[in-house]
């Protein structure tokens, strides 16, 4: 009768046991999974955060150069940070373009300041009403396939 009690008593035991391992996999199953939705949640944001430096251009009818040379510095930074990543050119590289009278100057973000001066000069202008002569539109983003970040951006000379 002893000996049946005892091993009443350990399968007890070994059933506690098993529930508790169970109940600490079940946990730890469903904090990792939670910690997992935090991060994407984190990482989307963050990425919504950086595109919108850039969307913020997207369908204006009122760009001036000024305006395209401060994104074209913006870009110009955003490349220098991440240039040292392996996949920089898959997933980080920020090109700018203005393209005026069907003329197009690619890579605005490697322009030296005398370059921007030039720029500014010569689309600064304005008319005898005291208009700007020079406004840009920008209709064309595109984004890295990789990793969703603004790849390029297009302005156009407002016709």
């Amino acid at each position: 009768m002893e000996n049946a009690s005892r091993a009443l008593i350990m399968a007890a035991g070994v059933l506690i046991g098993i529930l508790i391992l169970s109940l600490a996999i079940f946990l730890f199953m469903d904090f990792g999974s939670t910690s997992k939705e935090i991060y994407s949640q984190i990482e989307q944001t963050q990425l919504t955060q950086y595109n919108t430096q850039y969307d913020v251009y997207v369908g204006r009818t009122d760009i001036t150069i000024y305006e395209i040379i401060s994104v074209a510095n913006l870009a110009k930074e955003n490349n220098q940070y991440y240039q040292d990543y392996t996949d920089f050119r898959q997933k980080y590289q920020v090109s700018i373009q203005l393209k005026v009278d069907n003329i197009i100057k690619s890579d605005l973000q490697n322009n030296h300041l005398v370059e921007q001066q030039d720029l500014i000069e010569k689309y600064n202008s304005v008319d005898a009403q005291g208009k700007l002569q020079y406004i840009f539109v920008c209709n064309t983003i595109n984004y890295h396939p990789n990793s969703g970040r603004v790849k390029k951006l297009t302005f156009e000379q407002k016709k």
